[in-house]
């Protein structure tokens, strides 16, 4: 439990994480208490994540993952539906592609036009400020590449989870120290409307497969898929950008 702690941000766990230790303890540690400690966790980190286009950054990543498990799930499905009902969720599986490739082509083109200014901080010292978020992403990315090597797949999945999120929490600490440029907000509305358009386009892929093949989509794929999706999907929409 002290290590899931690490999804809330260090202020938090200074001041609030014995207690909440504290508290844990006199339960039974569940995998739902546990998935509720880490979503509790991301969601204070997205909420002190300070400027709207870190905030979307947030949200895309947790996004990603209800997407992956999309793709996943999604595979094949065309053998489950009969070719005259195919109609629907093909072109509702086409949308979600083509957002995932508009959001996904925005995130990169954010990534690029913030990198010239991310290296002049580290030449000037900023270094020391992103130094340990960076490690924890380079070390969950090299596990999770070792493990995807050694066929280890539930290996592969944990440290693949952790390596996106540190990832977002090192693009986080340093855009901090660096103004986002103006295209930036542009950027980060896109990627807000491409999510809330393949949420929508999934949930109409899942309902027609669901019409013709119940027992297709599991409750637990079913689960992560809804869940990653519609909390990454809020979490953009809270974004505010008041410095347009």
């Amino acid at each position: 439990m002290r290590l899931l702690l690490h999804a809330y941000p260090r202020r938090w766990r200074e001041r609030y994480g014995e207690e909440l230790l504290a508290l844990l303890e006199a339960e039974p540690v569940t995998w739902r208490v546990r998935a509720n400690v880490v979503t509790a966790g991301l969601g204070e980190r997205l909420r002190g994540s300070g400027r709207p286009q870190s905030r979307i950054l947030w949200a895309w990543s947790l996004f990603v993952v209800g997407g992956l498990a999309f793709q996943k799930t999604s595979e094949h499905w065309q053998a489950v539906v009969p070719a005259g009902d195919r109609f629907v969720p093909t072109a509702a599986f086409d949308v979600v592609q083509a957002a995932a490739v508009v959001g996904s082509t925005a995130v990169l083109v954010g990534v690029a036009l913030a990198l010239p200014a991310f290296v002049r901080d580290l030449r000037s010292g900023g270094w020391r400020a992103v130094r340990r978020p960076v490690l924890v992403a380079s070390c969950a990315t090299v596990v999770a590449a070792a493990a995807l090597l050694a066929s280890l797949p539930w290996v592969f999945v944990a440290s693949a989870f952790v390596a996106l999120f540190a990832w977002t929490h090192a693009a986080s600490v340093a855009a901090r120290r660096r103004a986002p440029l103006r295209v930036h907000s542009w950027l980060a509305a896109v990627v807000r409307a491409t999510m809330a358009v393949m949420t929508g386009a999934a949930a109409v892929w899942l309902a027609s497969v669901h019409e013709h093949a119940p027992s297709f989509v599991g409750a637990a794929q079913l689960a992560v898929i809804a869940t990653f999706m519609v909390c990454g999907t809020a979490a953009a929409a809270t974004a505010r950008f008041a410095d347009r």
